[in-house]
């Protein structure tokens, strides 16, 4: 049995889709009790825990040799990992794929990778064995200015220079291969796409798929920090995105790992796939 935590998330359900296709028996949880009965029509079991609940987690846990465990980031990031860990320890878990950051190590300086790194050094001290999944910007993050996309014509690059983007089904076919597969213990995988593109060539590469122009548009710290502020997410977060967003322009978020290619024997997806497959969502 696999205790999948944030199933229903960009990483967990891509991974509960791809486990289920190789006849993994799993558990699906969720802290949102209406998606439930999605996750028991795709033929596994599902259950409903709050990350700040210890003994909800550790029921999830009950009777699972592995689980995944992901968090969205939030200031209580540290605090739920850590409720998780000491869940799946109690229950007898005997193996955790956790997904952090990329560059998250005890040297880092920047916030999340502070973080991150607390939460991974927590895992190693459990006595579990450990696998850490450590991704760069997501290329699902694209689909939340589709709208924008659609109305103006434009891409707000918040970033200010090229990053390496995963998709989140690569890192779900990493996590699924660490597993399901043998010889993944105590490795950290740094995981990023195939290339680095600046905000202007992911314009470009919209362009092409939608058949129509679309700029790029250059987004200052100050209000991209206010934007994520409104939209719901708490300002120490915000600060650390745009924290993070600051190693763009130094050229730090451009570079390329080949973790995806290694362990899946096959190259990462491309952003401009991606773009193609999500027409739909740009055209409007």
């Amino acid at each position: 049995m696999i205790t999948v935590f944030g199933a229903t998330g960009t990483t967990g359900a891509p991974l509960v889709e791809a486990l289920l296709t190789r006849g993994a028996k799993l558990r699906a949880v969720t802290g949102q009790p209406a998606k439930t009965a999605a996750l028991v029509a795709k033929g596994c079991d599902a259950a409903v825990a709050d990350f700040g609940d210890r003994d909800a987690l550790e029921r999830a846990c009950q009777g699972a040799e592995k689980a995944y465990l992901v968090t969205p980031p939030h200031q209580d990031m540290r605090r739920w990992k850590a409720n998780a860990i000491a869940a799946a320890t109690a229950a007898g878990v005997r193996h955790v794929v956790m997904s952090t950051g990329l560059g998250a190590s005890p040297r880092a300086r920047l916030t999340f990778g502070m973080w991150h790194s607390e939460s991974q050094e927590l895992l190693k001290d459990s006595g579990m064995d450990w696998t850490l999944v450590q991704p760069t910007y997501f290329m699902q993050n694209l689909l939340w200015q589709a709208e924008n996309i659609v109305s103006d014509g434009v891409y707000c690059d918040d970033l200010g220079g090229p990053v390496a983007w995963v998709d989140a089904r690569d890192i779900a076919d990493v996590a699924v291969e660490a597993l399901l597969g043998a010889g993944h213990a105590g490795k950290a995988y740094g995981l990023t796409g195939a290339e680095a593109l600046t905000g202007e060539e992911i314009a470009s590469l919209l362009s092409e798929a939608t058949g129509r122009a679309v700029t790029c548009a250059s987004l200052p710290p100050n209000q991209a920090k206010a934007s994520m502020i409104a939209n719901g997410m708490h300002p120490d977060v915000a600060a650390a995105m745009v924290e993070l967003a600051s190693l763009a322009p130094k050229g730090h978020l451009a570079g390329i790992e080949t973790t995806v290619s290694e362990v899946l024997g096959r190259p990462a997806r491309r952003f401009r796939d991606f773009v193609a497959e999500n027409r739909h969502a740009f055209v409007g």
